[in-house]
């Protein structure tokens, strides 16, 4: 398993997936935080229809 956080970007109200980027947040005073050169990952998630279980996953 490697360390991440999950990031969303809409300053103009509309809808995004959110993205795994890889490492601990660390903040900016610019821009909330700070992601550039780091690896980026679509996250797509997974519900079970019978107990509404979710799972998350970046490919």
């Amino acid at each position: 398993m490697t360390r991440g956080f999950l990031v969303e970007q809409n300053a103009s109200h509309q809808y995004q997936t959110a993205q795994w980027v890889e490492g601990e947040p660390v903040t900016s005073f610019w821009t909330g935080l700070k992601l550039k050169g780091r690896t980026k990952l679509s996250v797509e998630t997974w519900r079970c229809s019978r107990c509404g279980f979710l799972e998350s996953y970046a490919r």
